[in-house]
């Protein structure tokens, strides 16, 4: 009897007793394909007597059912009352036996960085009465699961794709790269609404009220006249984010004086940045796909290149100050630095998952709507008041 702590041991341990035994039985709460342990297990699935495998959460990979389509000895659990979580292997020739038990499902991260801890004993630690009941448990979690049709598993996939950038959030993995501080340790996304209003007001840059009166401004315009095209050019720039006559506070929020060819959009009045920006709501939610659709159609006045994140932000920002702020070369350094990310080749995949979707779970941004018009004006630009936090001339 021992205990196995370390991913590496506890995978060739399966590999080996997979290898060296007539007959499985096992119950994961999730799995994924790819590791040796899960090859060598499906490589001599006719060992298998009863396998178990549950999908709660969507954290089991859609691979893994594909693999076990049809197979009458392999069930999954895909609709459990409350959590299916056990973690239970059962291996059996003639009369030895050894059994796993403990924290590890059959997944690459139980591999690799988990912590987890299992319990290796065989029938010279216990007596037989404990694989019974242990095939027992298996056998009752297998009358209760499901084989798996290819329509189930296409199904399944659809749905563990549509819910990954959920999950990626749940667990505070923003982007696919998993680099990013925790939550706790940003200053940003734990902060208070009132802290949060308390910092903005004391703008060391810029005027908190002149901040305001832009965003609110920009508003009026964008409800007078929602199709940005029919704006004067003065509004248009203003906007955008360059010099004009209309409105002295252009700059702020992010100055995108030094984008020739995004000036040169502008001035020609350039029809895909107006449609673009139709993709975004005023008012309610937005979600991805609004933003995905934004994106499409905002690359498109930038046949040869040159646009980029920043230009693009920059609109978004005084669109929908509450839900966008423009990343530019004056606030990025300080705020990819406090959430932890990475400042360089900063795209628009990474600009969603990595700045918004942080932003949209920070503590500030979900507080109850204030009741003061001071406290209301920053609420209504809130995302884009960050670079009163972090712009650095």
């Amino acid at each position: 009897m021992r205990l196995v702590r370390h991913g590496n041991a506890l995978e060739e341990l399966i590999v080996k007793l997979t290898t060296a035994h007539e007959k499985i039985d096992f119950a994961v709460a999730w799995a994924s394909s790819g590791t040796a342990a899960f090859t060598e297990i499906s490589n001599r699935r006719k060992k298998i007597n009863k396998a178990v495998i549950g999908t709660h959460f969507y954290q089991t990979h859609p691979d893994v059912l594909d693999d076990f389509v049809g197979d009458k000895r392999t069930r999954f659990v895909l609709q459990p009352q409350g959590v299916f979580h056990p973690k239970l292997y059962v291996f059996t020739s003639g009369g030895e036996w050894e059994i796993l038990i403990g924290s590890a499902n059959l997944t690459r991260g139980a591999f690799d960085k988990n912590s987890e801890v299992m319990l290796h004993f065989t029938n010279q630690d216990a007596p037989d009465s404990i694989l019974q009941e242990s095939q027992d448990i298996i056998s009752g979690y297998w009358a209760d699961g499901d084989e798996v049709s290819k329509q189930i598993a296409d199904t399944y996939r659809n749905l563990w794709k549509a819910q990954q950038p959920s999950l990626r959030r749940v667990s505070s993995n923003y982007g696919e790269s998993g680099k990013f501080k925790a939550p706790i340790h940003t200053s940003i996304m734990s902060m208070s609404w009132d802290d949060f209003f308390r910092a903005v007001k004391k703008d060391p840059y810029h005027g908190f009220s002149e901040r305001c009166d832009l965003l609110d401004q920009v508003q009026r315009e964008f409800r007078d006249s929602p199709n940005y095209s029919e704006m004067s050019l003065g509004v248009r720039k203003t906007i955008a984010g360059l010099p004009n006559d209309y409105n002295d506070h252009w700059a702020w929020f992010g100055s995108m004086k030094g984008a020739g060819y995004f000036h040169q959009a502008i001035n020609n009045n350039d029809p895909h940045i107006s449609a673009a920006l139709d993709e975004i709501p005023l008012e309610g939610g937005i979600t991805e796909q609004h933003y995905r659709s934004y994106i499409e159609e905002f690359v498109k006045a930038f046949p040869h290149g040159r646009d980029g994140v920043a230009v693009a932000s920059r609109l978004l920002a005084l669109k929908r100050p509450d839900h966008f702020v423009c990343l530019d070369g004056k606030n990025r350094s300080q705020l990819c630095k406090d959430f932890g990310v990475k400042k360089t080749d900063m795209n628009y995949d990474r600009y969603w998952d990595e700045v918004i979707c942080p932003i949209m779970d920070s503590v500030w941004w979900n507080a109850p709507v204030p009741t003061s018009k001071s406290q209301l004006k920053v609420w209504a630009g809130r995302a884009a008041m960050l670079d009163a936090l972090f712009y650095q001339p």
